[in-house]
């Protein structure tokens, strides 16, 4: 039977014991009269040391086990993450969740306007109203929207939105798992698909938190741009460390342009 490292480690420690203990008195027979006043009585009892070494050997060794089990363990949780993770983001119900996200997330990118309300939207105060000129572009991103009233717009645009936090919930999990980085090296998440538009809104809520003491005053849930700084770490993306890297990013990423990304974000 082939044995773990520790219990190798364990076998080798006990068997070390054994040895010094059957050598220490041939050993002490031919040191100097004295050297030990009795080896097998009072201060010498071969029984006493060798369960005294016995124990402690018995110490390092459960502490050895502990430290395997504990590895086993943290593979075991790492391993369940991956497969829970991926289960969710390949099921059919997250499925609908990813469209609706990013379709909200491209009508942000096509038009300014609704990239500002999407970003109000984030926070409890100070929230913008769905502006008009942004229907045109929410019926073209989505078939099921393109016959349907104004009024009826509004609320699937808003089931769309309520997606997207869902998605955002996602992201930001994934962020805050110790086990991120091995998790991300077996599922990939499309990360880089989402990292220019996620930066849009992270940078726009950023900002309307800046400038607003009221929302400052009464939110304080985690911005989406402490999520991204997490994730780009993980991917080994260069970090984004000013608001003028994040506009050059984003206005100059090759998928944010073939999206048709509004140009007035240019002028930022």
């Amino acid at each position: 039977m082939r044995l773990s490292r520790p219990g190798y480690l364990a076998f080798t420690i006990m068997l070390l014991i054994v040895l010094v203990w059957l050598t220490a008195y041939p050993i002490a027979k031919h040191l100097p009269q004295g050297t030990f006043q009795d080896p097998l009585e009072k201060v010498y009892n071969g029984l006493n040391v060798l369960f005294t070494a016995l124990a402690f050997g018995g110490v390092v060794v459960t502490l050895l086990f502990q430290a395997e089990e504990s590895r086993i363990a943290r593979r075991e949780e790492v391993e369940r993450s991956i497969f829970e993770l991926f289960q969710t983001f390949t099921s059919l119900d997250f499925q609908h969740v990813k469209d609706s996200s990013f379709r909200c997330l491209l009508a942000a990118v096509k038009s300014r306007d609704y990239a500002e309300f999407l970003a109000s939207r984030l926070f409890v105060v100070e929230q913008l109203a769905l502006p008009g000129s942004s229907l045109p572009i929410l019926r073209e991103l989505d078939e099921d929207k393109r016959d349907k009233a104004d009024e009826d717009i509004v609320h699937a645009d808003r089931a769309d939105r309520l997606m997207l936090d869902n998605m955002l919930n996602f992201f930001a999990m994934l962020a805050q798992r110790e086990s991120s980085a091995t998790v991300i090296k077996h599922c990939d998440f499309a990360y880089d698909w989402w990292r220019p538009v996620l930066w849009l809104l992270g940078q726009l809520q950023r900002e309307r938190y800046l400038a607003s003491s009221a929302i400052q005053t009464y939110c304080k849930n985690q911005l989406v741009v402490v999520t991204l700084e997490a994730l780009d770490k993980v991917y080994g993306h260069a970090p984004l460390k000013t608001r003028e890297e994040v506009w050059a990013y984003v206005t100059g990423h090759p998928k944010m342009v073939a999206f048709g990304l509004d140009g007035r974000f240019a002028l930022r």
